[in-house]
């Protein structure tokens, strides 16, 4: 869509709008994710225009007073704007992640495997079957940092990203488990887990958290939601808050965790504005 949304068509996003009541507005960018690289030059630049719209106090490629939350190949898209000079933060901003792709995804790898006939049989077929090769633009660009599909140009711009990243994300949530909240997709990311080829278990069925945590050292992260930093036990359509909180378990409420940041971060003599940016990566892979 060419411009921000007051409210998502999908339900990519859960229901922001009642957790966070202090601010001035709230907008949602809705961005060709599926056929286009992070690393592509108008998309990112796409990504700092509908920042920069956000808030009147936005001047030139300088982004103010806004919270900024992006979920997956999103922080990609936003840290390589950055990294590249489209647009830059200021101080009164805050960057908010969650299931970021920082060194890309074992799925990626995976589905190009499986699309080039490296994979069993079965998943070669499934594969085929449900449309998804040949592989996107966008999933290519996901490939591991540094593994077989990688290519030197791309493990750059990741490194360039991850740099960003460390630098301006002011809170951020990963995953170490992949069980995740009750829900209809819930078993997807159940057997993502077990069938992409992770290097680690601790993933959120398509993201592993030291990919998710882009650098950040592990030591700040904690698992309760009053955590800045928050590792969880989520899938990756959670941590988009599609599913809300779990009733008991503090490694799984990421609304919570949204509320708390907003009451840090949201002074309430200020006027703050939050901007949503999507990734469609997950629609593309199940």
């Amino acid at each position: 869509m060419a411009e921000n949304q007051d409210s998502f068509p999908t339900r990519y996003w859960g229901n922001m709008t009642d957790h966070a009541p202090c601010c001035t507005s709230i907008k949602f960018a809705v961005l060709n994710t599926v056929n286009n690289s992070w690393t592509d030059d108008e998309q990112q630049q796409k990504v700092c225009d509908r920042a920069l719209a956000v808030s009147e106090t936005s001047i030139k490629s300088r982004i103010s007073d806004t919270i900024t939350i992006t979920h997956s190949m999103g922080a990609l898209m936003l840290g390589g704007a950055i990294a590249s000079g489209k647009c830059n933060l200021a101080p009164s901003t805050t960057w908010i992640s969650t299931g970021a792709p920082m060194r890309g995804s074992m799925g990626s790898d995976y589905l190009q495997g499986s699309c080039d006939g490296e994979t069993n049989r079965i998943m070669e077929k499934l594969a085929n079957i449900t449309g998804r090769c040949p592989v996107s633009t966008a999933i290519r660009s996901l490939a591991y940092e540094h593994g077989d599909y990688a290519s030197v140009k791309l493990n750059r711009a990741y490194k360039e990203a991850q740099d960003v990243y460390r630098t301006h994300v002011k809170a951020a949530m990963c995953s170490y488990k992949h069980s995740g909240l009750i829900s209809n997709y819930q078993w997807q990311f159940w057997l993502l887990g077990k069938v992409v080829p992770h290097k680690t278990p601790h993933n959120d069925g398509m993201v592993e958290f030291h990919s998710c945590a882009g650098g950040i050292p592990e030591a700040k992260f904690g698992n309760n939601y009053r955590d800045q930093f928050y590792v969880t036990k989520l899938n990756h359509f959670d941590v988009a808050f599609q599913s809300g909180d779990a009733l008991l378990d503090e490694a799984k409420m990421p609304m919570k965790w949204f509320e708390c940041l907003l009451q840090r971060y949201v002074q309430a003599t200020a006027s703050y504005s939050l901007y949503f940016v999507l990734d469609q990566m997950p629609q593309v892979l199940l």
